[in-house]
């Protein structure tokens, strides 16, 4: 019983190290010679259940390019015998140097597989060899020479010798640079050698981010084609097929932008600058807007890529650009990108104003040489805004004259209603008002006494309606282009409202850091102070971006308080 005993515990023991050492492995690839940059599958199977961490190809496979990798698990039993197998099935990139490459012996723990010779096919001298497979891709270069951020096309040509049943199209790589697809895929039939291939036609747009000789590493399919089984009475039976095809590498030559540019780096075939004023035929006059629509057009770059509109050259006007807008659009197989950008100038002065043109260079990649894009001038006879103080006083004077010119015929009246009867309707109607004027001290006095006995009430209510009133204080002054009143009101509104000291203007705009309001308070400033008589007109400008700082402020993200030190100085 004993001798039994340990017999079967040293059984248990030898059983692994037998299993061990029995242990092989077995590697083998679906086709020998394969073509420059063609995929193929790695078999490597191990008689023995191993997990697919156990064994990780890209550390022994380094010469190929590892597609991706997946395991297979199977268990036997054959006459009370049980037969474990593990298959690590790999889908590799041949490389792009023809002639003799060898795959290694593989290792998956103690166990080694065998060594396999791979023959690598020129691809330029085997058009032939790489048609006889049931999938391959051919793609093209719109040019070979391209500058750093310019953008070009490649185009890939995926050929199947049966029709497509499921598949997936991996985009080509290039390091450092941006690669989307362009269009919808085109599906079309083509004759090769008497042999009909289904075609499907992809094209990228590819956009270099860094100069030099770079190479793009081609678009890689796997999928599946459909066939008609012969081994069937059923014709209209039909089995699937996996197939694999990737595209040979190509190589680019990306130049860099030239020593002696400067500014916005932006190459393009084609670049235009235009400007639209809304309302052309309209009069304009001191402090009111002028609105223009500039439209920035380059072909072959994205909308990201173009420069914002430098709006510094005009002077004695206040400029108010709005957000700009990107589209991006094809015609002609080319994509334009455009960038909208409405501005309102308010000028300042009357006269004959000129708006210059706004220049964009950029750089012409067919002339390989610096370009401007220029917008057309714009000249506009600006009108003096009407007085409106005059307008007041010619109001004012027209009721004053009426009223004297009537002296004479009032005192007339009044004379004669002297003279009536003390019982006349006119007496009856006087003593009216006279009783409720003397009705109206009565609750006057009432209401004043309850404020006496409650004088909080009173002052709430005052504090509540002083920043309504300093505000329409602020806007009357302001419609009314009154430089003195509007300062004047500015500081009561920024005291009351702001609790700002207010021993200058530049304070609001330090408040708000509003860059628009600061450029309005330092004009009204310059007029109110000049050493020449200098009007302002442009109270409307001033309440609009009084109106955006308060907007903008209320957008800003509060800061978040912080928490004190847990073991402070």
């Amino acid at each position: 019983m004993v001798r039994t005993i340990l017999f079967s515990v040293l059984l248990i023991l030898v059983s692994p190290l037998a299993a061990a050492q029995t242990a092989e492995v077995i590697a083998s690839v679906d086709k020998n010679p394969v073509i420059q940059g063609e995929p193929f599958t790695l078999t490597v199977t191990i008689n023995d259940d191993v997990s697919q961490a156990a064994w990780q190809p890209e550390e022994q496979l380094r010469d190929f390019r590892v597609l991706n990798v997946r395991s297979s698990r199977r268990t036997s039993v054959i006459n009370g015998e049980t037969s474990r197998t593990t298959s690590f099935i790999v889908n590799l990139q041949a490389p792009d140097m023809a002639g003799i490459v060898r795959i290694p012996p593989l290792q998956i723990g103690n166990a080694s597989s065998n060594a396999i010779e791979l023959t690598i096919l020129d691809a330029a001298t085997s058009a032939n060899e790489l048609e006889q497979r049931p999938a391959f891709i051919r793609t093209s270069l719109e040019s070979n020479q391209v500058y750093v951020q310019q953008q070009f096309k490649l185009v890939a040509r995926l050929y199947l010798s049966a029709n497509l049943h499921s598949g997936n199209l991996v985009a080509p790589e290039l390091d450092d640079a941006e690669v989307s697809q362009f269009g919808q895929d085109e599906e079309s039939y083509e004759i090769i050698n008497g042999k009909r291939y289904q075609v499907f036609q992809r094209t990228y747009l590819v956009t270099p981010l860094r100069s030099g000789e770079l190479t793009i590493r081609g678009p890689i399919f796997e999928g599946q084609i459909s066939r008609e089984s012969g081994r069937s009475v059923f014709s209209s039976i039909a089995t699937t097929q996996p197939v694999s095809a990737a595209a040979a590498s190509k190589s680019i030559n990306v130049l860099a932008r030239p020593d002696n540019w400067t500014g916005h780096w932006l190459p393009s075939e084609l670049v235009s600058l235009s400007v639209e004023r809304a309302n052309p035929e309209a009069p304009v006059e001191v402090g009111q807007p002028i609105t223009l629509t500039y439209r920035l057009t380059a072909i072959g770059v994205s909308p990201e890529q173009l420069p914002e509109l430098n709006f510094d050259g005009l002077t004695d006007v206040s400029v108010y650009p709005e957000a700009a807008e990107f589209a991006s659009t094809t015609r002609n197989g080319r994509v334009i990108a455009q960038r909208s950008q409405t501005v309102a100038i308010i000028p300042r002065s009357s006269g004959e104003l000129t708006l210059p043109a706004i220049d964009v260079a950029w750089f012409n990649t067919r002339l390989r040489q610096k370009q401007l894009a220029s917008s057309q001038p714009i000249v506009v006879n600006v009108q003096p805004a009407p007085n409106a103080s005059y307008e007041v006083e010619q109001q004012t004077a027209e009721p004053n004259t009426a009223v004297s010119t009537d002296n004479t015929t009032s005192a007339e009246h009044d004379t004669t209603a002297a003279l009536a009867p003390l019982q006349s309707p006119y007496f009856i109607l006087a003593a009216v008002f006279a009783g409720l004027w003397l009705l109206t001290l009565i609750v006057w006095a009432w209401w004043w006494l309850r404020q006496q006995r409650n004088p909080s009430v009173g002052v709430q209510a005052e504090q509540a309606h002083k920043p309504n009133h300093a505000w329409q204080q602020l806007q009357q002054a302001a419609l009314a282009n009154d430089a003195v009143a509007t300062e004047q009101a500015l500081r009561d509104w920024a005291h009351q409202q702001l609790s700002l000291p207010m021993h200058d203007l530049r304070e609001i705009a330090e408040h708000f850091k509003h860059q628009p309001l600061h450029s309005q308070i330092d004009h009204l400033q310059r007029c109110r102070y000049a050493s020449a008589d200098k009007s302002w007109l442009e109270g409307k400008a001033l309440l609009r971006a009084l109106k955006a700082a308060q907007k903008h402020l209320k957008q800003q993200p509060k800061a978040k308080p912080r928490l004190s030190p847990l073991y402070p100085n």
